[in-house]
């Protein structure tokens, strides 16, 4: 069975796969040419791609014996599930360790934000710090007794209530079903997604990106958000109608960290460089040294178990084409 990845994987994930005498291809870069791609995915039954490259109906075509497809991260919002599904191809991912370091960024987002952290580093970088300078200009707030309201309670989401509530926060959330275990393990409450954007003093978008998701948090909802709110976004930038969001932060009356934009990268001519109450990092919040190491270990974990047991793994997005991936020819 042919087993390739579309990019250079970690040497972690490498040496599993050859203990496991479990053989593969792999391309040396960041991204495969297309050249590249339609000699070695001819005959390929497992393809692993990063979350970056586009899978849709082309890159099915000239892959046509694939059976499983391996989300190298967590975001599936690339792939084309609805024409996976009808080819009959399994779609996966490898959630688990991204989760944990998005969720470190969520609350590294919302402290350098209370605590002036970008803009003391700014000022001091800038030369403005002297002895008659007074530390009252970045008087900041605490955490203790706000409330965060977290849009997508899944494994991002929960990780971050898990962070936040030694902070002695309120937590909320809004999901598009109840999650019962959460709210009684972590003392958060589920809140419809209107009250909760009114009433909450840091919004944090963790939602999947869906057809459905595709502009939730739209320009209403934009202005629906309290004054002096902050609001986090490291889902995708598709999900937060971004023209609203610059307009409501040029007025001054909210704030805005976000790791996701509409367009990535950034393009100069964006506003949200330009204004002050904004927080951007360059969609990084997924990376870390332990969650790259962690989700190559996964990746391979899921390619030995396919290849040698015909197992598929927990993250299957797809579930109606597992019997179809399973009939290998």
């Amino acid at each position: 069975m042919k087993v390739v990845y579309v990019f250079e994987p970690h040497k972690i994930g490498i040496a599993i796969l050859e203990q496991e005498g479990v053989s593969f291809a792999y391309y040396p870069g960041r991204q495969a040419p297309r050249e590249w791609l339609e000699k070695e995915l001819a005959d390929a039954q497992v393809i692993v791609v990063p979350p970056w490259v586009q899978v849709d109906r082309s890159f099915f075509d000239i892959a046509p014996r694939v059976k499983l497809l391996v989300v190298h991260g967590s975001g599936v919002d690339k792939v084309d599930v609805e024409e996976a599904t009808r080819r009959g191809v399994c779609v996966a991912n490898a959630p688990d360790a991204i989760a944990e370091t998005v969720a470190d960024h969520v609350v590294g987002l919302i402290l350098a934000h209370y605590r002036n952290i970008v803009r003391g580093d700014r000022y001091i970088r800038e030369g403005k710090w002297s002895s008659g300078s007074s530390a009252f200009t970045f008087t900041g707030y605490t955490l203790r007794g706000k409330q965060v309201g977290v849009v997508g309670l899944g494994r991002i989401g929960s990780a971050v209530c898990k962070r936040l509530k030694p902070f002695g926060v309120k937590l909320v959330y809004w999901d598009r079903r109840a999650k019962a275990e959460v709210e009684h393990a972590l003392d958060v409450h589920r809140l419809d997604l209107d009250t909760l954007i009114e009433t909450s003093d840091v919004v944090v978008v963790a939602i999947s990106l869906t057809p459905e998701t595709r502009g939730l948090i739209n320009r209403e909802r934009v202005y629906k958000l309290k004054k002096g709110a902050l609001l986090v976004n490291v889902s995708r930038g598709q999900v937060v109608d971004e023209e609203a969001l610059i307009e409501r932060l040029k007025e001054g009356e909210i704030h805005a960290a976000l790791d996701v934009y509409s367009v990535e990268p950034l393009p100069p001519s964006s506003p949200l460089l330009k204004l002050e109450n904004t927080i951007l990092t360059p969609h990084i919040a997924g990376v870390s040294r332990e969650a790259l190491e962690e989700t190559s270990v996964h990746v391979a974990k899921i390619i030995v178990d396919f290849v040698k047991r015909r197992k598929l793994p927990d993250t299957v997005v797809n579930v109606c084409a597992v019997r179809a991936s399973l009939n290998l020819d």
